[in-house]
């Protein structure tokens, strides 16, 4: 009897696999061969946001010049972390030097903090970070300052999130401000 059980068993999975929907390529291919119908494909529209979302969007930090952004933060709760990301590349500066940040933060409804990381680093979700600079519990509309000096070519990540005190879920925007000073 069990072998009659796991024998009906096994033609089953193999009609329902023979049955089974398209796969994802074959499901690919339908999509492009659409677009090329239609002459157009969606575009990707990148705003200030996703720099501060996305870490994989890297500001390419270049001797002489600086960059300037801007993002939204939300409040995590009182002990936790919710950071969004920027990617600062210094891997031009083989010399090191000191990294200088300038952000203002917005009128929305939380104050902020901001962390900067090695990249790397396991980013904590609660407690005290062990970041390498930081500018914390900076007020609504009211600027701060973050200066790092390093040694050689690095990439940095600075998270932006509310403060702690502030409710959670609460948002604001912020602009930064950043530039690398060479040794």
């Amino acid at each position: 009897m069990q072998r009659l059980t796991s024998g009906i068993l096994s033609i089953l999975l193999l009609i329902g696999s023979v049955c089974c929907g398209q796969s994802l390529g074959d499901a690919a291919r339908k999509v492009r061969k659409q677009q090329g119908k239609n002459g157009s494909s969606p575009t990707k529209v990148f705003t200030s946001d996703d720099v501060s979302v996305n870490p994989d969007t890297t500001v390419r930090l270049v001797p002489g010049e600086s960059f300037s952004g801007q993002g939204t933060l939300i409040a995590p709760g009182d002990g936790k972390h919710k950071y969004r990301l920027i990617r600062l590349d210094a891997s031009r500066f083989v010399n090191g030097g000191t990294l200088h940040i300038s952000i203002t933060v917005g009128s929305g409804n939380s104050d902020a903090s901001f962390d900067l990381y090695p990249q790397g680093t396991p980013l904590p979700v609660d407690g005290f970070p062990k970041s390498l600079a930081h500018a914390w519990g900076v007020p609504r509309m009211s600027s701060a300052k973050i200066d790092y000096r390093f040694d050689q070519a690095t990439v940095f990540l600075l998270g932006a999130e509310g403060d702690w005190p502030s409710k959670a879920g609460a948002t604001n925007t912020y602009s930064f401000l950043v530039s690398v000073e060479s040794k």
